[in-house]
């Protein structure tokens, strides 16, 4: 078993509903994590997550750099780099790259997808 791992050596795949977006799974069940997952990703400019929700699963991301807007429940606010934000599970939320930069941030879900 790795404890670690460059994010640069990890796939990266695109979500459904997600355009312009590419994620890398860092850690979550497949390595043994029972309480959470640990995803970093990237929008690119105009990049967007169609409005969706977690049944399940809450989630909190950290932005690394970039801006972007996101509306949870109706609530809209700018992120940009280092605001942190929580998305409790069943609360509907989407994100728009609003800036001329790719958005980085980490992302993690609890419990793991």
């Amino acid at each position: 078993m790795s404890y670690w791992k460059n994010a640069k050596d990890v796939e990266v795949y695109s979500p459904p509903g997600h355009e312009g977006t590419s994620n890398r799974r860092l850690f979550g069940k497949e390595e043994g994590m029972e309480q959470l997952e640990v995803i970093i990703g990237e929008i690119e400019p105009g990049g967007t997550a169609d409005p969706h929700f977690h049944e399940e699963i809450e989630q909190s991301m950290f932005i690394l750099s970039g801006e972007m807007k996101i509306i949870i429940e109706n609530e809209e606010t700018i992120l940009r780099q280092d605001d942190v934000v929580w998305i409790p599970k069943k609360a509907m939320h989407e994100v728009v790259n609003i800036g001329k930069e790719t958005v980085r941030f980490v992302l993690i879900y609890s419990p793991p997808k």
